[in-house]
């Protein structure tokens, strides 16, 4: 301090020093989290505050005094190099493979978490200052930061902002809130990177968990504002794989472009690689954070509007959530695989604000039209949960839709098949609605539509009367299934006897056709090769032999029959009265003798015994497409038919034999589980019946559970692969 030193060796000197300065701060972190290390090991849980472990270096507790006492001086005079700097090593120390994947906004790592305690141990570092810095960081990077081109810094800066937002206290955070405002605020006008405004909203939704309520009206009228200006920047991404449509301007369309899956920890790596790809094999850049958007927008959006308007304010939400919709819409509306993941997210966003009623108004007509498409069931599994969420919201608060999609139904059924008109398109139109309607219904509780129950049997009833129209017969079918999980069956009863008679006529069908197939090949020999056989069944109905759609008809058929079996008896109890007629079953009489005026007529075989016996001579003369040898596992409670589409009668052969056998013995579980008691709860005689009816109860929850993702499926149409 006496020695006079020229002020431009000093300023030479200052500079070199802030020019390492991240070199130096990676030291030192990687010495603090030694110490970390350090006490974690050697100090017992029970231990007090003040105990101190020893490394080779000294004690932790001096140690970590000095570092602070080096920091602090520097984070006071070079508040914007400190900072700088921490992001540096914020970015060095992330995680390379991160367990938890599908994060827009990626997991801090154990060592960056270290980072967020030695900013907070500074002393001069009080929540405030570091707000003010991390803005200055953002706004201005110091000289010597930019030079570091393979990092973004300001991502890094808010990756660390976000950790230290999450750590800090709610009184430092709220106490604090004039001088993150302004950070909010000045972050949305810098043209930040697309991942540092994703950060930008989950500062502001952490703040808000934090502390929903602001005393002050004035503060929660600006903090509504920001939220405004955050959400509708995030909105202006998610639309960015949109591009206006040929003839009308003012619609958008899904742009022919690659999506990347999100990842958030690896999120701008991802985008560098594929960005490289696209622009060496074509002349256009694709939009790559609009997935990242529209998923961030539907983990926090619904809950964070919610909370920021009061009930009294909700008004205002609904001409932003109008705006987040117009991009929304044409996702939704592209069935594309390439578009898969944007459709993913956009369907949860839009069933996360289904849940809010006041959110209606925004997506009611939007959500109504895309469930009316007729490519609305061409989506993933993963997405049916979501749709059957916004289905419920929208007829349960609104039953003039519901009605609405009846009344589709009728006057579908009630305008006749005219000769100008395209029969087939119109089949398909009665049998499209009838399908939304028993979506609408499955999506339901059960008993919500149980006073439409006669509307319901009336529409159905109708579609059974056109003869020859296996399309809409098929959807019937896949309908009476939905009744039997959303129907209490006291009020199935009226609709049982329709049920049995149309199974039973479906079973006739493929009985005359199978036989009509022997006879045709016993009289005239080999048919010749792509020619469809055609004929007529006693009943005046008409088939064509391995026509896609009657194959459609029988493996629906098949399907209530399976869940009709699978399903405990007493929830059934009306088919119980049935079941003879179709499976052999175990009784002491082996079968039932019908006499008639002295005459000894032959025993009834039921129809599956029938068409198992067809089945097997059908299959030994088709070798290539010979499913006798194939066998399906059998389990209570659980569906025998997991087929969605059959090419040939013959792959039901598995499912009849199995029918053919496993009820016909007498050892066989008829009527759900067996339940098997654990021997070591011998002691608990009194409880065992209990016991019993509790581990029953769960068995059936979880039956119905697997029966019902089951079903679900089968409403889908070209399965996106994922």
């Amino acid at each position: 301090l006496q020695v006079s030193v020229d002020q431009k060796h000093l300023a030479e000197a200052r500079s070199g020093i802030l020019s390492i300065l991240h070199t130096i701060m990676s030291s030192v972190t990687l010495l603090w989290s030694v110490l970390h290390q350090a006490d974690i090991s050697d100090k017992p849980a029970a231990a007090s505050a003040a105990a101190t472990s020893n490394i080779n270096l000294g004690s932790t507790k001096k140690l970590r005094q000095q570092i602070l006492e080096l920091l602090g001086p520097i984070s006071m005079n070079h508040g914007a190099h400190f900072m700088a700097a921490i992001a540096y090593v914020w970015n060095e120390r992330k995680q390379v493979k991160t367990p938890i994947r599908n994060k827009v906004i990626p997991v801090a790592s154990e060592e960056q978490l270290l980072l967020v305690e030695l900013v907070r141990s500074v002393s001069a570092m009080h929540t405030e200052t570091v707000m003010q810095t991390v803005k200055e960081v953002l706004k201005q990077p110091p000289a010597t930061a930019k030079d570091k081109k393979h990092i973004s810094l300001e991502v890094c800066m808010l990756q660390f902002f976000y950790a230290y937002v999450q750590r800090i206290p709610v009184s430092s955070l709220v106490d604090s809130w004039p001088s993150l405002l302004v950070l909010l605020k000045d972050s949305m006008q810098l043209g930040l990177p697309a991942p540092g405004q994703f950060l930008i909203l989950g500062v502001l939704n952490e703040f808000i968990l934090k502390n929903p309520n602001l005393e002050s009206k004035k503060d929660q009228r600006e903090l509504q504002d920001v939220t405004h200006k955050v959400v509708e920047a995030i909105g202006t991404i998610a639309g960015s794989s949109l591009e206006p449509t040929t003839w009308l301007r003012r619609n958008l369309e899904v742009k022919a472009s690659p999506q990347i899956v999100v990842d958030g920890t690896n999120l701008e790596a991802d985008v560098e690689d594929l960005m490289l790809t696209v622009m060496e094999a074509s002349s256009f850049t694709p939009s790559v954070y609009s997935v990242h958007a529209l998923t961030l927008l539907a983990e926090v959006l619904a809950h964070l509007l919610d909370m920021v308007f009061y009930s009294d304010e909700k008004e205002k939400v609904i001409p932003l959530l109008v705006n987040i919709m117009h991009y929304v819409v044409p996702y939704l509306r592209n069935h594309s695989a390439h578009n898969a993941p944007s459709y993913r997210a956009c369907i949860q966003l839009l069933s996360s604000l289904s849940g809010y009623q006041y959110t209606r108004r925004a997506w009611k007509k939007e959500a109504f039209d895309l469930f009316m498409d007729h490519t609305f069931f061409q989506m993933d599994a993963s997405c049916v949960s979501h749709w059957r969420a916004i289905i419920d919201h929208l007829m349960t608060h609104d039953k003039t839709t519901f009605r609405d999609l009846i009344t589709r139904v009728a006057v579908a059924q009630s305008s006749s098949l005219s000769l100008f008109t395209n029969r087939d398109a119109e089949l398909e139109q009665r049998a499209m609605l009838l399908k939304r309607l028993a979506f609408t219904i499955y999506s339901s509780e059960v008993d919500q539509y149980q006073k439409y129950l006669p509307d319901i049997q009336e529409r159905l009833v109708e579609s059974l009367r056109l003869p020859q129209v296996p399309i809409l017969h098929a959807q019937v079918f896949l309908f009476f299934r939905v009744l039997l999980l959303r129907m209490s069956p006291q009020h199935l009863t009226s609709l049982w006897p329709t049920m049995i008679t149309e199974l039973v006529q479906v079973f006739l069908l493929m009985e005359q056709e199978l036989t009509a197939d022997e006879d045709i090949s016993r009289t005239s020999g080999p048919s010749v090769a792509g020619l469809e056989t055609t004929y007529s069944g006693g009943n005046g109905f008409s088939t064509s032999y391995n026509s896609q759609r009657w194959l459609n008809l029988y493996l629906s058929a098949c399907k209530f029959l399976d869940l009709a079996l699978a399903l405990p008896p007493e929830s059934l109890p009306q088919f119980q009265m049935y079941r003879w007629a179709f499976i052999p079953e175990a009784s002491d009489d082996s079968g039932l003798e019908v006499r008639r005026q002295g005459t000894h007529q032959r025993e009834f075989k039921p129809y599956v015994v029938r068409l198992v016996k067809l089945l097997r001579k059908r299959a030994k003369k088709n070798p290539e497409e010979d499913c006798s040898t194939k066998t399906i596992p059998w389990e209570p409670g659980h569906l025998m038919l997991t087929l969605y589409v059959i090419r040939s009668m013959e792959q039901l052969l598995p499912f009849f034999n199995l029918l053919s056998q496993v009820f016909n013995s007498k050892t066989s579980c008829r009527t759900g589980p067996v339940y098997s008691h654990n021997p070591t709860d011998s002691s608990f005689t009194g409880s065992k019946e209990g016991h019993k009816l509790e581990s029953q109860k769960v068995f059936w929850s979880r039956a119905r559970q697997n029966i019902e993702e089951m079903v679900e499926k089968d409403f889908l149409e070209g399965l996106i692969k994922t």
